[in-house]
C-alpha cells in the first residue's frame, strides 16, 4: 500500500523553521511544499534553497501554490494563524500554543540529534573525534591532497607509561591524565589539523598541506615536548611521554588504511628505539 506524504507548508523561517526543514527535509513521510517569509536572509531559507524548495515573500502566494497542505505557522504571530486559516479553513491550520509546543518539540528533537551525531563520531572522554570521525577526515585530506598535489601527514601516537600511571594511581586519575594529553595533543597542531583518539592512550593526527620536508618534524618535536612535561593528577606529579610514527602521503601509502597500517609500524619502531621519539616510515 503507497503512501501519500503529508504536505506541510512552513511559515516563518526563524529557529522554528530551520529545525522543521532539517528533521523532515528527508522524511518519505513529509513533504515541504514551501516556506513562507520576507525576510530573504531569514536562517531556513538557505536550507530551503539547497533543497530546491519553493520560497515565498506572502501567505496568499504560497497558500494558492501550495494547496493542499497542511500549514504550520511557526512566526509566534496569531494574526498570521488567521490570515492562513481564512485561506485554508482553521483545520488545516497549526498556530499558537500548538505551534509553540511542537516549536519546542522539535528544537529538543533537533538538540537530541545533533548530542547522538556527536556520541557517534566523538570520543565520549576526551571529546576528541573519534576512529570513524578520523578515518571519515583522513579520507576527506587524501582526496583534497590528490586534487591539489599536495603532501599530508599521518601521525600514530602512544603514550609511553600510561598503563603504569592508570594502574597505581586508577582509572579516574588515567582518565584526567588522558584529557589532559589531548588538549596538550590538540595545543600543537592547527585548527585545520584533525586529533582523534582512536582508542586506549592512542592518538592520531592528519596534518594537512605540508609546506616543507621537515614541517612535520617540528610538529612531532612539539608533540613530544608538550607530552613530556610533567602532569598534576589528584595532587599528584606524574610523566609520561609519547612514541610517534609518521607516514607521508603519498610517498608511503596512498589510501587511509595504508597510511594508518605504515604509521602505526613507525609508532612501534619508536617504542623500540627508546621511546620518547618519533620515526618517519621508510619509503
Amino acid at each position: 500500500m503507497e503512501i501519500t506524504p503529508q504536505r506541510i507548508l512552513v511559515i516563518g523561517a526563524g529557529l522554528g523553521g530551520t529545525a522543521m526543514l532539517e528533521i523532515f527535509i528527508d522524511d518519505p513521510l513529509v513533504e515541504i511544499v514551501g516556506i513562507v517569509d520576507a525576510n530573504q536572509q531569514a536562517p531556513a531559507l538557505q536550507i530551503a534553497k539547497r533543497a530546491n524548495i519553493n520560497i515565498f515573500a506572502n501567505i496568499t502566494e504560497a497558500i494558492e501554490a501550495s494547496r493542499p497542505c497542511l500549514a504550520f505557522n511557526l512566526t509566534g504571530n496569531d494574526n498570521v494563524t488567521s490570515e492562513a486559516a481564512a485561506l485554508l479553513g482553521m483545520s488545516s491550520v497549526v498556530g499558537g500554543f500548538q505551534a509553540r509546543f511542537i516549536w519546542n518539540l522539535l528544537t529538543r528533537l533537533k538538540k537530541s540529534n545533533e548530542q547522538i551525531t556527536n556520541l557517534a563520531y566523538h570520543d565520549s572522554l576526551t571529546g576528541l573525534p573519534n576512529r570513524i570521525l578520523f578515518y571519515d577526515r583522513l579520507n576527506q585530506a587524501i582526496a583534497r591532497a590528490r586534487r591539489e598535489e599536495r603532501s599530508i601527514a599521518t601521525l600514530y601516537l602512544d603514550l609511553d607509561g600510561f598503563k603504569l600511571i592508570n594502574d597505581s594511581l586508577g582509572h579516574n586519575a588515567g582518565d584526567a591524565l588522558l584529557c589532559e594529553a589531548a588538549r596538550r595533543i590538540v595545543s600543537c597542531v592547527r585548527d585545520s589539523d584533525t586529533v582523534a583518539r582512536i582508542g586506549g592512550d592512542e592518538f592520531a593526527m592528519v596534518i594537512c598541506n605540508l609546506q616543507t620536508p621537515d614541517a612535520i618534524d617540528q610538529v612531532a618535536k612539539k608533540i613530544i615536548d608538550a607530552i613530556s612535561q610533567p602532569f598534576t593528577i589528584n595532587g599528584k606529579s606524574c610523566s609520561v611521554s609519547a612514541s610517534i610514527g609518521v607516514a607521508i602521503y603519498p610517498t608511503h601509502g596512498k589510501t587511509a588504511e595504508q597510511l594508518i597500517k605504515i604509521a602505526d609500524a613507525a609508532m612501534y619502531l619508536a617504542k623500540h628505539n627508546g621511546k620518547n621519539c618519533y620515526r618517519t616510515a621508510i619509503s
